[in-house]
């Protein structure tokens, strides 16, 4: 019976959690952490169709950035889901890229997000003990 119980859970219920014992959740960054994180964009000489984002991390913790998304002079927007996100050490720099044609850009997004502990505001990196 017990084994029937089980094929009647949902996956995600039996999927492992590596921090189910600790009180860590991601969480997308506040006002004040968004200042303290320098975005650059363009195109390498030479490259007309791939935008590059530089990230630089200011905060002491790490961050992960999950999609980027661009909108285009015509309207239409373009995005990226960034499968790992990738994640930019505290205090580190991280590039990141996307298919976009130089010239047709008219604003970006990036969506980044960090873990904290709960009752704490430090990003914090969820597998090291802390």
């Amino acid at each position: 019976m017990t084994f029937f119980l089980m094929l009647a859970m949902p996956i995600g219920a039996l999927a492992w959690n590596p921090f189910a014992s600790d009180d860590v959740t991601e969480v997308a960054l506040s006002k004040s952490e968004l200042q303290k994180i320098k975005v650059n964009a363009g195109w390498a000489k030479g490259d007309d169709q791939t935008l590059i984002f530089e990230l630089v991390n200011g905060l002491k913790g790490p961050i992960q950035c999950g999609a980027a998304n661009v909108d285009l002079n015509d309207g239409k927007s373009v995005g990226k889901q960034f499968v790992p996100k990738f994640a930019i050490p505290g205090n580190a720099t991280r590039n990141a890229s996307m298919n976009v044609v130089k010239g047709t850009m008219k604003a970006y997004a990036l969506t980044c997000s960090c873990f904290k502990r709960k009752g704490s505001d430090e990003c914090i990196n969820p597998l090291k003990n802390q």
